[in-house]
């Protein structure tokens, strides 16, 4: 099996996202592989993404503008706080978790994805899927999956 050289690195954002990236960091030290960050935001089922958030003071601003710039500034801070060799680019996407991740690795030549598992069981996870499952499922590289405890 060659060595990863080009490895993708999807977070959520919630709990786990650093140990996710610091194990990352870790594995591709040595193989001077870079690294990318991915965060892919679902618009909600259940209101539209050009839906106007305002507050007073601000423009309006749509949605999904506004859900970007928070991840893109979360983002930012996350990978600003890593000791990394090398740069860790970043990149932000529009869609199903899964989906994206499976078409950024892709079309990215990306070839290994290390990545977080919630580990959850019966009701919740019927309801919110495993997308760490639907990767490993479909993905055309390795995938490396690190359980992330669920903060008390």
């Amino acid at each position: 099996m060659p060595t990863p050289s080009r490895i993708l690195v999807p977070v959520d954002l919630m709990e786990g996202s650093r140990a996710i990236l610091d194990y990352a960091v870790q594995l591709a030290r040595p193989f001077n592989a870079s690294i990318e960050v991915l965060h892919a935001w679902e618009p909600p089922q259940y209101v539209a993404p050009d839906l106007l958030v305002a507050a007073p003071g601000w423009n309006p601003q749509s949605l999904e503008k506004t859900a970007l710039e928070a991840a893109r500034k979360e983002l930012t801070t996350l990978i600003g706080s890593l000791n990394a060799p090398g740069p860790i680019t970043q990149r932000l996407e529009v869609g199903e978790p899964a989906a994206a991740t499976l078409r950024v690795a892709e079309t990215g030549g990306f070839d290994m994805i290390i990545m977080g598992t919630h580990g959850r069981r019966g009701l919740p996870r019927l309801l919110l899927g495993s997308v760490a499952q639907k990767v490993i499922a479909r993905a055309h590289c390795p995938v490396l999956t690190l359980h992330v405890p669920e903060e008390k």
